[in-house]
């Protein structure tokens, strides 16, 4: 990896970016050293995931990556026995174990996101571990009461013994001769033991033990005599206690041992998903893209913004080398952003070959190259006393040194910072080396010399940034094809420098510059009238595409109305024909009655099927009609069907499945019918109606959703209302803890939506304050 090219392409400042939304400290480093991959293939599926998540982020909300942590860090505290994380570690796992399980369902139910799901993979179930851990910890990362019987016993005596501290102080409080004793009938903490706080000039009339005094000497901080021993014994429970959630956390902490390989794998996962993460939200957040990264030597970007400059400000460029030719020669005058042309080129080829979506078209195309070397700038080094000229030729040497056939090269003004002759001699034959060498350049230079000779060389491609000289000023335009123009007498003259002095200075010019001057201003004027005449063109074609679709509707039109006369002809003659055969029905009917008519019914039959059949073939003929998809029988041979032609039962012989149409047997005759004039008999069948009847399912006033996900919560909560509606609730509680905050966000967020909610409210007084909301149900 060249860092010189890195430094003066200011891919380090584009790492700042993206390690603004990363969350995982440790992944820091990680974005830090990010470099291009070695790989093409683990490039391309990494570039693949990273889209699959800009989609997610974009179209599908996400993932919350609140709380993530580096857990295989944690997991290495507790690799030997005895040794246990402490209950905001614990805390920690959980949260990375459920979120990361959350999210890889909701990739499973969306069924999208193949690559991502892919890289993921198949995670191992540690629910039972999130529910241990969660029936041990609380929402505030306190081990709970019910942890063990243990400590349930303990806190509940901790519990009382305080209640009889109280009352002692209580009974203290209110003994009308140490009334003025005390200085505020409160009871505080001092050392671990339960105190309160006696004026100086009475602390003679509290029998106890003096803890502390104020600042000022005013106050002191006594331990009654007739609470020693309750506050001895409290220190003997909160000795128990601290020893009991030490065994508590020492016993989950071999848990997590036993499945230290599932937790570390899970962790790895978490670890690669906050730099996708945060790759995919830079993308997302500057309406980046992935390009086709492959093995040609081709450079090709499309739209293509500086992702350090304002996107609302800076002109997307287009260009591409690699194809027709290897070297891009951009020309024209200073400040005209040749060099910021050159930078993007460069950074944006280093982010996709690091695995990062660029701010360019999706139709970008990337070459795979092993190292990209960059010159630019003004590189004068004053501790190395080198000019800036000789700054650029240690560069230069450096380059032309390392380079391959499957480099990118970015040379800024070369052969500048020496005389022009000999400058403009240096830059050709450094051009002549690249051109052997047969790697991909982007080369800037406003010398003469130069632009000519790029522009008769078959293998460089020359180009300009546009430059306004009635405004003076750059527009920041990549014009391919034209050579810059040099404008420094032309903004002399404009800035009112006199006459005689700009004469002068064209005199000055040599008459080769001044050819070259020439040529390029006639390339400029010839490509001006090619645009206009392309403008003109692109117009005329226009046009005549309105014209030729105009044609054809008229065309179609009148196809539609031929289409629908000979249509309704032949509707009416059909109609005929089954009035026809509606009497005939009937006469088929009364023949079958008569044994000696029966050859005439044969007979009559065939002629009526020959005219039907004739009839439709003519019809399909005439008529265009949408083809339908050829039927199958859903009969078989010996059902008993219904011939809609005669209006008659019938059994079915024989099905012919290529002409669509079956032989049946309806009394003595024998026929063969399409299949659409059959109908299926079914046999009738007694309905039988169920009836349901909606339960009310008794609920709870209150719902506790604490360490849940946001999208779970709102899930239950959604259901809880549903049902407490049925039961006709007017005002239930929703708890959903302090927390981070994100989880009651989330939850009022909802309830601003929901059709069950009339109005809601944060808990008050003894009702859970902040950690809780009570809903009014309409």
């Amino acid at each position: 990896m060249n860092t010189h090219s890195n430094k003066i392409l200011e891919f380090d400042k584009l790492k700042e970016k993206i390690l603004e939304n990363i969350v995982i400290e440790e992944n820091r480093e990680k974005i830090i050293n990010l470099e291009p991959y070695k790989d093409l293939s683990m490039l391309n599926n990494e570039l693949k995931t990273v889209k699959d998540f800009m989609d997610l982020i974009e179209f599908d909300g996400g993932f919350e990556n609140i709380g993530f942590k580096n857990i295989c860090i944690l997991m290495d505290k507790i690799k030997l026995i005895g040794t246990y994380l402490d209950v905001e570690e614990l805390w920690d796992i959980n949260v990375n174990l459920r979120t990361i399980r959350v999210f890889k369902n909701k990739l499973d139910e969306l069924g999208k996101y193949k690559h991502l799901r892919e890289v993921i993979g198949n995670l191992p179930n540690l629910k039972s571990i999130e529910d241990i851990l969660n029936k041990t910890i609380d929402v505030e990362k306190q081990i709970k009461d019910d942890a063990s019987l243990d400590l349930r016993d303990i806190r509940l005596h901790k519990k009382t013994l305080n209640m009889n501290i109280k009352r002692k102080f209580e009974e203290l409080f209110e003994e009308s001769s140490l009334s003025n004793a005390f200085q505020d009938k409160i009871i505080t903490e001092r050392d671990g033991r339960m105190v309160t706080a006696v004026k100086y000039d009475f602390k003679g009339q509290i029998k106890g033990i003096e803890h502390d005094r104020s600042s000022s000497g005013q106050t002191v901080f006594i331990e009654p005599l007739s609470i020693v021993s309750l506050n001895n014994k409290m220190r003997e429970l909160e000795t128990k206690e601290k020893e009991e959630i030490r065994k508590i956390l020492l016993r989950i902490s071999e848990l997590l041992r036993t499945n230290r390989d599932d937790i570390i794998f899970i962790g790895e996962k978490i670890i690669y998903l906050d730099i996708l993460n945060a790759k995919s939200l830079y993308g997302v957040q500057n309406k980046c893209n992935i390009p086709s990264v492959s093995n040609r030597e081709i450079l090709s970007l499309e739209q293509a913004r500086h992702p350090l400059i304002d996107k609302d400000k800076v002109v997307p460029l287009t260009f591409e080398i690699g194809k027709d030719y290897n070297i891009l020669l951009i020309t024209g005058p200073n400040t005209g952003g040749k060099t910021v042309a050159l930078k993007t080129a460069g950074l944006l080829t280093l982010m996709a070959l690091s695995g990062l979506p660029i701010p360019a078209s999706e139709n970008s195309k990337i070459g795979f190259f092993e190292d990209v070397f960059a010159d630019i700038g003004d590189e004068q080094s004053i501790e190395q006393s080198l000019s800036s000229f000789s700054a650029h030729l240690k560069n230069i040497k450096d380059i032309l040194e390392n380079l391959t056939k499957n480099s990118l090269v970015l040379l800024d003004e070369l052969g500048s910072g020496t005389d022009p002759i000999e400058g403009s001699a240096f830059a050709m034959s450094v051009i002549d080396y690249l051109l052997d060498s047969k790697c991909k350049a982007f080369i800037t230079t406003h010398y003469s010399q130069v632009k000519a000779y790029g522009y008769n060389e078959p293998d460089i491609e020359t180009a300009s940034m546009e430059f306004n000289a009635d405004t003076l000023s750059p527009t920041y335009r990549l014009l391919i094809g034209i050579p810059g123009e040099s404008n420094a007498l032309t903004i002399a003259s404009r800035m009112g420098i006199p006459e005689i002095v700009i004469s002068k200075a064209r005199n000055y010019i040599s008459e080769d510059n001044k050819k070259v001057e020439k040529m390029i201003e006639n390339i400029k004027n010839k490509s001006q009238e090619l645009d206009e005449l392309r403008t003109k063109l692109s117009l005329a074609e226009e046009e005549a595409k309105q014209d030729r679709e105009r044609a054809k509707q008229e065309m179609l039109m009148v196809e539609k109305q031929k289409n629908e006369i000979i249509k309704r002809a032949y509707e009416d003659a059909e109609k005929m024909m089954n009035e026809m055969r509606a009497k005939a029905s009937a006469l088929v009917e009364k023949i079958q009655k008569e044994e000696n008519k029966k050859e005439d019914a044969q007979k009559l039959q065939k002629n009526l099927n020959m005219l039907s059949s004739a009839l439709r073939e003519q019809k399909n003929k005439a008529v265009e009609v949408v083809k339908s998809i050829k039927r199958k029988a859903d009969f078989k041979v010996g059902d008993r069907i219904f011939v809609k032609s005669i209006n008659q039962f019938a059994n079915v012989l024989k099905i012919n499945e290529t002409k669509e149409s079956a032989h049946v047997q309806a009394g003595i005759l024998k026929l063969e019918v399409p299949f659409d004039e059959i109908k299926i008999v079914e046999e009738k069948k007694e309905k039988v109606y169920n009836t349901h009847s909606h339960k009310k399912t008794p609920v709870k006033y209150e719902i506790d959703l604490r360490g849940k996900m946001v999208d779970e919560a709102i899930y239950e909560l959604e259901t809880y209302l549903d049902r407490a509606t049925l039961n006709s609730y007017t005002e239930v509680y929703v708890i959903h803890g302090k927390g981070t905050g994100a989880l009651r966000e989330g939850i009022l967020k909802y309830l601003k939506t929901c059709r069950y909610v009339k109005d809601f409210r944060i808990g008050g007084h003894g009702e859970g304050g902040l950690g809780c909301t009570v809903v009014s149900l309409k």
